[in-house]
């Protein structure tokens, strides 16, 4: 799904995500406080996932009873178009009510780790699999938690199947934990419920960033094709210094200059996905991605060693045919001046 949206619509999803935060979790308090739960344990610790799971589950495996039908959740647009009959009611309940769990995943994680921020998912690689551009939430370790496909995920195995470990009171907590560096699982002091003040937000009118799902525009008519299609810019490029052998090890391909890389990727305009510039010591961590504003490319790095050894360069599904000359161009003079070559498998490797 989230594969089918372009890039600047798979950033709507994530702001539309950001901006429904606290209209879900006043929900999730709501239900919580007239279902008697243990509304005054949620300290967003990693421990109160605990009674937060064993309360979840009992109203999800009961149907979702007391949750609202008329509010709809991101994935109505879905729901409305593939919902059997007779279960969009039940469908929007249960999506209602997931969306406010997840972000009390989200609260226990800023809890743990306050620099940690909602982000897109992107598949290396030219394969794409349905999760690519799937938000996420980024941990300031770069570490991406799942939280959308971890909390639905587990509410369905746990709807299903009665001897699920999914059913299990601490399945969502050691699920949870088990993608956090041991150093962040130590036990935390018990603070006031973070739920509780959501109370406030009951009775208030969402903005229309939160009340209209950005996935609507996956049922939209289609639109004409552009003129110059996006699938004829650019071919994979592969910059390097070196012999083929580098092809298959890239520690055969010399160290590349990180600050004059840094420089050029800069002036062309390549920044990570969030805007922000590219710093020199990021490119000697392997699997850096750098993207065009417009679409045009992506550029991976390609670390080894502690040294950068390579850029693969790809198109990234947009932009124009002048766009992606300019970063080609650049990266072609980069290229000579560092005596290596920017070449596509297509052309094969020259040797020096």
């Amino acid at each position: 799904m989230y594969f089918d949206l372009t890039r600047e619509q798979a950033w709507d999803v994530v702001r539309h995500i950001e901006a429904r935060a606290p209209y879900r979790l006043c929900l999730l308090a709501e239900l919580m406080r007239d279902t008697h739960g243990p509304l005054d344990q949620m300290d967003a610790s990693l421990d109160s996932l605990v009674p937060m799971w064993e309360w979840f589950t009992a109203i999800a495996v009961a149907g979702y009873p007391d949750v609202p039908g008329d509010v709809p959740s991101t994935y109505e647009p879905l729901i409305v178009a593939h919902a059997a009959p007779g279960t969009a009611d039940l469908q929007r309940r249960a999506a209602l009510l997931r969306e406010g769990l997840m972000h009390y995943v989200e609260l226990v994680l800023r809890r743990i780790d306050p620099e940690s921020r909602w982000d897109l998912w992107l598949q290396k690689g030219r394969v794409r699999m349905d999760q690519h551009q799937e938000p996420v939430i980024r941990l300031s370790n770069g570490t991406p938690i799942h939280a959308i496909y971890l909390v639905t995920g587990m509410a369905r195995n746990a709807v299903k199947d009665a001897g699920s470990s999914a059913r299990d009171r601490r399945a969502l907590r050691e699920e949870l934990a088990s993608s956090l560096p041991s150093s962040w699982r130590r036990d935390q002091d018990r603070q006031p419920s973070v739920l509780v003040p959501y109370l406030s937000y009951a009775g208030q009118t969402p903005p229309a960033i939160v009340t209209s799902s950005p996935l609507a525009v996956l049922f939209d008519a289609p639109t004409p094709a552009p003129a110059e299609p996006s699938d004829d810019v650019g071919v994979e490029l592969l910059l390097a210094v070196g012999p083929a052998a580098g092809l298959d090890d890239p520690r055969h391909f010399a160290p590349l200059p990180v600050d004059t890389v840094a420089a050029v990727l800069a002036g062309l305009d390549l920044t990570h996905e969030d805007g922000r510039p590219v710093r020199a010591r990021e490119l000697v961590e392997d699997g850096t991605q750098l993207f065009a504003a417009d679409g045009t490319a992506m550029i991976e790095t390609i670390a080894t060693g502690g040294a950068l050894r390579a850029l693969s360069v790809e198109p990234a599904g947009g932009g124009t045919a002048a766009s992606w000359a300019r970063i080609e161009d650049g990266l072609r003079r980069l290229a000579a001046s560092l005596g290596g070559h920017l070449a596509s498998d297509s052309e094969g490797w020259p040797e020096p």
